[in-house]
């Protein structure tokens, strides 16, 4: 036991000095939440510039035209407190297409005299990717032109405010024991994929250091001197507890994050009671893919090689993310259940479902009972492949020797 204890400690001393971690672990968060929120952020900060608009219709809806006009003078204004909108009377469609073309207006609306029947309004312009100035123009002409069916059917246009009021729609999230608390859509989209990916990082970013270090010390035959003090086992466990050590400091360190994150955007998120449980599915997580990945580490002399290999395992493990959006909307579906209980998946399944409230402490029993002894399974064929393997230089091992080891 004093010997896997020495190479645990050595492989984590080791290996949270190196840059790699320091990078992963304390930049890598922060690059990510900037790519996340950076677009957004830089959205509101952008100043409203002046944009300017044509308008094509018939003389008979002038006093509709006005209106709109008014009112997009009176709601939209740029940092200086002019109008953000400049709109110019255009006679024909095909002077609006002209002015376009020679870059005297951003764009051109053509209102047709019956929009109020129709509803139908076309707009312009050589670049609809300003968002923000289409859905500006398209609210408010659409609440003129409500303004002017009421006025038509001789309803007071004082009352328009009241009788369009919209509802507010609150909704609460209930707990086991029934209390209720504030929660909205989106926060229960993005918690649940937020700490899924918490999971998958540290889980794979522990278990590709682990592959690399079998590489690493097999190629330069370190491995030799060690197998001189200690045995095989002893060497697979402590690299296996030693970087699963430094993986559960990386996660630790991601879950303050997001649960700082989470609390500060006023998100609904994992209730404390829940950490435990994400503890043990990262641990069983790792485990599993510690497992895979020692004994993977014995079958190559090369990084490049172990790595494409790896990544085939990383494509089956990276379905729960890919597939989030449909899990966590329907995290009590047949099909998302039966994924919680495929070994490979369960860690990441089960992390969505309890970011979404919806397992029953039965369920999280029998796949924790699940990975343990799919743990024990994984460990015990990847020891038995990792004393083997391990001495093994420049001979190309086959899937049969394999499978004559396991049985061994």
């Amino acid at each position: 036991m004093s010997q896997i204890f020495k190479i645990m400690k050595w492989e984590f001393i080791n290996r949270v000095k190196t840059k790699l971690f320091l990078i992963t672990t304390f930049i890598l968060p922060f690059m990510m939440g900037g790519l996340m929120f950076l677009p957004t952020i830089l959205m509101d900060l952008e100043p409203e510039n002046e944009s300017i608009i044509g308008l094509v219709y018939d003389g008979d809806i002038e006093p509709l035209i006005n209106r709109f006009k008014e009112k997009c003078d009176l709601v939209f204004l740029t940092q200086e407190g002019n109008s953000q909108f400049l709109f110019i009377d255009l006679v024909s469609e095909r002077e609006a297409l002209d002015s376009i073309i020679s870059k005297r207006i951003d764009g051109y609306l053509v209102i047709p005299s019956n929009v109020g029947d129709t509803g139908r309004v076309s707009y312009f312009s050589q670049s609809l990717s300003n968002i923000k100035i289409n859905t500006n123009l398209r609210r408010t002409l659409n609440q003129i032109v409500i303004e002017q069916r009421m006025i038509d059917q001789d309803i007071d246009i004082s009352l328009v405010g009241q009788l369009s009021r919209k509802i507010e729609f609150e909704t609460y999230e209930i707990d086991e024991l029934g209390g209720t608390s504030e929660g909205d859509e989106l926060s229960s989209f993005i918690v649940p994929y937020l700490f899924l990916m918490i999971l998958f990082m540290t889980v794979f970013m522990s278990g590709q250091l682990l592959l690399r270090s079998v590489i690493e010390e097999r190629t330069n035959r370190t491995i030799e001197i060690l197998l001189s003090s200690v045995t095989a086992d002893e060497i697979m466990k402590g690299k296996i507890l030693g970087l699963g050590a430094l993986g559960m400091v990386q996660m630790v360190f991601y879950l303050l994050i997001g649960l700082t994150t989470t609390h500060y955007k006023g998100w609904a998120s994992i209730e404390f009671s829940q950490i435990p449980f994400f503890l043990i599915f990262f641990i069983t997580g790792y485990l599993f893919y510690a497992g895979i990945f020692a004994g993977m580490g014995t079958f190559f002399t090369s990084e490049q090689e172990a790595q494409q290999s790896s990544g085939i395992i990383s494509l089956v493990a990276i379905l729960p993310m890919v597939f989030a959006s449909y899990f966590i909307t329907n995290p009590g579906s047949n099909f998302t259940i039966a994924l919680t209980y495929i070994p490979p998946l369960t860690p990441f399944m089960m992390i969505i479902r309890l970011g979404t409230g919806s397992v029953e402490i039965n369920e999280i029993i029998f796949s924790t009972t699940l990975m343990l002894v799919s743990c024990w399974v994984i460990l015990k064929l990847s020891g038995k492949i990792f004393r083997t393997a391990i001495l093994l230089y420049g001979k190309k091992i086959t899937y049969r020797e394999v499978l004559k080891w396991v049985r061994a």
